[in-house]
């Protein structure tokens, strides 16, 4: 450690030599603290990601390994949905009335911010850009920009979303009251 003169450009420059861990060194708590919410934070994502993917393959029996039993959805036009069977029935619903197959809609994720409320507890954002692949080649196939606000609970079985809300912004606004509220200082 200590001071360091350094030339850039014809421009003195004095750094500080950091002294960094040893690669094999042990992991201090600290890290492991981080470590283990990057793990989290990841294992989150990927379960967002799923709950995208099965929606559009429409692999929706799978969402069950999204969702807890007791789930609930604030979808806005859509209704309220209690419990992962209502959920996977509405879900069954609107792929019919879309034509009953597999990528009548895309649902592209974006921007996630995850804010922890305790170990085992985490609320989300997300971004949702929303694309109708029903629709004529010739028409904008852009159905709704939303925002997802979820609830994460750590399960026996991983990660699960037991609470989602999904705030309308484009064409039609269709929002919570509290909307935006002050998400990350809960």
């Amino acid at each position: 450690m200590g001071l360091h003169p350094t030339m850039v450009g014809g421009q003195k420059y004095v750094t500080e030599k950091v002294e960094m861990p040893k690669i094999g060194s042990p992991l201090t708590d600290e890290e492991r603290r981080h470590l283990r919410r990057l793990l989290d934070e990841d294992a989150i994502k990927t379960l967002t990601l799923h709950y995208s993917h099965f929606l559009d393959h429409h692999y929706l029996e799978r969402l069950r390994d999204v969702f807890t039993q007791d789930v609930i959805c604030e979808f806005g036009p859509y209704g309220s949905w209690e419990g992962i069977d209502t959920v996977l029935a509405n879900y069954e619903t609107v792929n019919r009335d879309m034509g009953a197959h597999p990528f009548v809609a895309m649902h592209a994720n974006t921007g996630h911010w995850i804010a922890w409320e305790d170990a085992d507890t985490a609320l989300g954002r997300r971004q949702l850009i929303d694309f109708d692949l029903t629709r004529p080649a010739d028409e904008n196939p852009l159905l709704w920009l939303g925002m997802y606000e979820d609830r994460y609970l750590r399960t026996s079985a991983g990660w699960r979303i037991s609470h989602m809300r999904l705030q309308f912004l484009w064409p039609e606004r269709v929002i919570s009251e509290d909307f935006p509220g002050s998400f990350a200082r809960r």
